[in-house]
């Protein structure tokens, strides 16, 4: 999925202007990066537009985020108090991005986080 196809996809499920898109996706693909343990992020990142790489955040340890901490994180970097807008946007933004993944790097990515989280991306969960 090409850069400006994935902004107007959150654009439009999120019903956001242009820069509040941006800035969402950079601030969901920040948080999820952190929430990554291992290679995992680079791994998310290289199936991303070269545009989006440096939005996510490498972190080899991974954070032990719940689902709460994972939205708490995504509106303090996104600038959005709201916690019903807060989750809408990053169901738009991990929904788009499940949609670029190849089956296997989404299987690996929702391999590693939790059910609550896995659930904003709007697939089924991972088995085995």
């Amino acid at each position: 999925m090409e850069y400006e196809q994935m902004i107007a996809t959150v654009r439009q499920r999120a019903d956001l202007g242009e820069n509040e898109a941006v800035r969402s996706v950079q601030a969901v693909l920040s948080v999820l990066g952190e929430r990554l343990a291992g290679q995992e992020a680079d791994n998310l990142a290289a199936q991303l537009p070269e545009r989006l790489n440096t939005s996510v955040t490498r972190n080899p340890q991974g954070r032990r985020w719940d689902i709460g901490d994972f939205l708490k994180h995504v509106g303090d970097r996104e600038q959005v108090a709201n916690a019903d807008q807060v989750r809408l946007h990053a169901q738009a933004v991990l929904r788009t991005v499940a949609e670029a993944l190849n089956d296997d790097e989404r299987h690996d990515l929702l391999a590693q986080l939790p059910g609550g989280i896995i659930d904003l991306f709007g697939v089924p969960t991972p088995r085995g």
